[in-house]
């Protein structure tokens, strides 16, 4: 085998070993969300009583905390295979290419730190494994007050400890599953387990169809979990996709019809990936409470500026966890209806939103009046949008953006007045009778609108 075959094999077995790692770790805590449930009936009114009852809890007890501690360290695994395995990989092809060239000649200086690097990593997985290391003696952080709450610095720190302390953490803190910067699959198992204890305490309404919508497809990931409702859900792992889409939906959106925008947000992944090129992950975020009904949605903008922070401050952390394995893939944002409003009140701080473009479709408005009032974050650095990185699409039959023209939620991106580029995808030998479902027929397949914005997408111009 020459040096070249030999490095891409062990680059397909890095990024196997490390889906395997984040896969079984997430089935792991649904197991010890399980035993803690049975735990709970267990020792509930009409439980088992008496030292057998006793005994039984116990062992249930003790079944779960193993149980959290192999989750842990197989998500520990799978984060560390990500990042350090993604630089010796790196290193490895460098050399390798070397080797090609000039055999005998390939400087090998980077192949042996980033192997070191790993191999130091993968001993803590290992030494949590075998007990060496016990959350319960490990002094709990207070993850905002080191960090600020500043999801890069949480996504530095987070990389940093080892099993026993984010096992410590993550039991101390649940709200750690919706915390931007702490990887995609621990946030996930957090977050589901949190889930079915407010299913089982019946408090939050929603949450049993945003259950059914996890169980539909393992493969999806629950990276918020808030208990008066909202929820943000990824078709798949972000941290290692090529790239990431995220749909902000729009009036009447909630976690009961999670469904419906996360049909949205895959039709626009799809419509934007190239097979060729890798993967993409569709993003639902309910991060907000969406108005009820049009009525409400146009007289305020309210609901869109009351969560664009929390909106901003996800796109950060996605972008801070994903880069950490030295590869920027492209996070396209999608605000639809009322959600533009969301998307354009989260880019008008001048701190940024971290993403290589926004998208507004059938928008009503913004909550600002030009592009110059937005801001991209690149890399944890804040500059003004380009003209091009702001785009409104809208068909000229839909009703919702001439909403624009009272100002009420601001201008729509595309117009003169605000700037950005322009996407008329009014289907062809459509006329007045379509104003009735053209605003809800963006994201159909078979459409210009669909087309237009997987073009945008993919960045095909």
């Amino acid at each position: 085998m020459s040096p070249a075959q030999g490095a891409e094999a062990l680059v397909v077995a890095l990024d196997h070993a490390e889906s395997r790692a984040a896969a079984v770790g997430r089935e792991i805590a649904d197991t010890a969300a399980d035993l803690d449930s049975v735990g709970r009936r267990l020792g509930g009114a009409g439980g088992w009583s008496g030292h057998a009852g006793a005994r039984a809890r116990g062992r249930v007890g003790d079944a779960a905390a193993e149980a959290r501690m192999v989750s842990g360290a197989c998500l520990y695994l799978a984060d560390v295979l990500r990042v350090e395995g993604s630089r010796l990989s790196r290193a490895l092809i460098t050399w390798a290419d070397d080797e090609r060239v000039r055999p005998g000649g390939g400087d090998a200086t980077e192949v042996v730190d980033a192997d070191l690097a790993l191999a130091v990593r993968l001993r803590d997985a290992a030494d949590s494994l075998a007990g060496y290391s016990d959350a319960a003696t490990v002094a709990c952080l207070d993850l905002s007050g080191t960090t600020d709450d500043d999801p890069r610095a949480v996504a530095e720190l987070w990389h940093s400890l080892g099993p026993a302390e984010r096992e410590r953490l993550a039991r101390d803190h649940p709200e750690l599953g919706s915390v931007a910067g702490v990887s995609s699959a621990t946030r996930d198992a957090i977050n589901r387990t949190r889930l079915r204890r407010l299913v089982e305490a019946g408090s939050t309404p929603g949450l049993d169809a945003l259950g059914e919508h996890l169980a539909e497809d393992p493969d999806r990931h629950l990276l918020a979990l808030h208990p008066d409702g909202r929820a943000v859900v990824a078709s798949g792992d972000p941290d290692g996709a090529d790239g990431v889409v995220t749909l902000i939906p729009g009036t009447g959106s909630s976690v009961e019809l999670i469904e419906r925008t996360a049909e949205r947000a895959r039709a626009v992944c799809d419509a934007g990936a190239d097979p060729a090129t890798g993967s993409c992950v569709s993003v639902s975020w309910q991060g907000f409470h969406a108005p009820d009904d049009v009525a409400a949605a146009g007289f305020s903008a309210a609901p869109a500026r009351a969560h664009a922070r929390d909106l901003r401050t996800f796109a950060a952390g996605l972008d801070a966890v994903e880069s950490m394995d030295g590869v920027d893939s492209p996070h396209t944002a999608v605000g639809y209806s009322y959600g533009s409003a969301v998307l354009g009140a989260a880019a008008a701080d001048p701190r940024g939103l971290a993403a290589d473009r926004m998208i507004h479709v059938g928008s009503p408005g913004s909550t600002v009046d030009s592009v110059a009032e937005q801001w991209v974050d690149e890399g944890g650095t804040a500059r003004p949008a380009g003209e091009r990185e702001v785009v409104g699409v809208a068909s000229r039959w839909d009703p919702v953006p001439w909403w624009s023209a009272t100002g009420v939620l601001g201008a729509r991106p595309g117009t003169e007045e605000f700037g950005g580029l322009t996407v008329d995808v009014t289907e062809p030998g459509s006329g007045p009778a379509s104003t009735r479902g053209a605003h809800s027929a963006y994201f159909d397949s078979g459409t210009v609108s669909l087309a237009e914005i997987g073009r945008l997408v993919a960045g095909r111009e």
